[in-house]
């Protein structure tokens, strides 16, 4: 199932784009119905989950959605990955290649919790979000981001490249509402700019450059939460979905 969108999916027929391989490359995941999991795997994705935290298909309403919970234990650290081999997209400068991204999610608990969901170079781990801040490492990565606050969760637009200086921000991209659900998304436009929505609402736009764009990598969606207490943090997805829309000659 595909869901058509006003925001950063705009423009995409994403039934074509999920069908068609030669049109673009698309991956998600809607958590439809109560799957299995076993223990803390869940097909198609790779988990750093520390003992005691959790991978929980859980029923919402509507539908079902995927809760990603930490221990009770302080800087305990839950992570999730999209297997490579399945989704892999990549941001390249002035390609002509619309890549768009879009996730409706929610963080529980807004006090000392940090998050990171996107698109990011495989293979991290738990090495997303580092020491007590909930700061990110230094990797690749296009996506949204809380550190560590003390009363709320203030979710930013990040991008960045991995050794460059410096992180470009969206400042400010939401004021997140504790255990309620917003749509976040993302959309490149082939070019150098990089859109940013909330609630599929265009809110923001950035000028991208080489030296703080991972131009041209391999990236994979990716799901991150840490706590800064000992208490359990949750990330709960109720769906995300992925598009690179390709060019005549790409599948030749």
């Amino acid at each position: 199932m595909v869901r058509f969108q006003k925001g950063a999916l705009h423009d995409i027929n994403l039934a074509r784009a999920a069908s068609d391989p030669k049109y673009a490359i698309y991956d998600g995941d809607f958590f439809t119905k109560l799957g299995v999991t076993n223990g803390n795997t869940l097909g198609g994705y790779i988990s750093t989950v520390d003992a005691g935290g959790t991978l929980v298909l859980e029923a919402q309403t509507p539908g079902i959605a995927l809760q990603i919970g930490t221990d009770g234990d302080d800087n305990d650290d839950s992570f999730l990955a999209r297997q490579p081999a399945i989704g892999a997209f990549d941001i390249t400068l002035n390609s002509g290649r619309v890549v768009a991204y879009e996730c409706r999610a929610k963080v529980v608990q807004g006090a000392e919790v940090a998050v990171f969901f996107g698109l990011a170079q495989p293979g991290l781990g738990a090495n997303t979000l580092v020491d007590s801040t909930g700061a990110l490492g230094d990797f690749d990565f296009v996506g949204f981001h809380a550190a560590m606050h003390a009363t709320d969760v203030n979710i930013d637009g990040v991008v960045r490249l991995s050794g460059a200086a410096a992180t470009a921000l969206a400042e400010d991209l939401s004021e997140d509402e504790d255990d309620a659900f917003n749509t976040y998304g993302f959309r490149f436009d082939g070019g150098t700019k990089l859109e940013w929505y909330f609630n599929n609402e265009k809110i923001a736009t950035q000028t991208l450059a080489a030296a703080s764009c991972p131009t041209g990598q391999a990236l994979t969606p990716i799901f991150d939460v840490k706590t800064g207490e000992a208490v359990e943090k949750d990330l709960t997805i109720d769906y995300w979905q992925c598009v690179e829309m390709l060019l005549a000659g790409d599948s030749d």
